[in-house]
């Protein structure tokens, strides 16, 4: 095997493995709230319900409830 072949093949060893191993964990846990006001409004108007069954049972975002005005 020649010196560039060989190099070749550790750098995309490694290159290779980094990718599937660096994505394992998702950036925001779904049970983590992402800002101070996610925080703040969860406190103050309880948790926000982001699905709800359609009429024929199938969950769909809960729009109208996440974007209403809060009293």
């Amino acid at each position: 095997m020649t010196r560039m072949h060989r190099r070749f093949c550790i750098a995309f060893f490694l290159i290779t493995t980094v990718v599937l191993c660096g994505c394992r964990r998702s950036l925001f846990p779904k049970k983590v709230q992402r800002t101070q006001f996610e925080a703040y409004n969860t406190m103050r108007y309880g948790p926000q319900i982001t699905e709800q069954p359609d009429p024929f049972g199938v969950p769909e975002p809960a729009l109208r409830e996440r974007l209403s005005h809060k009293d």
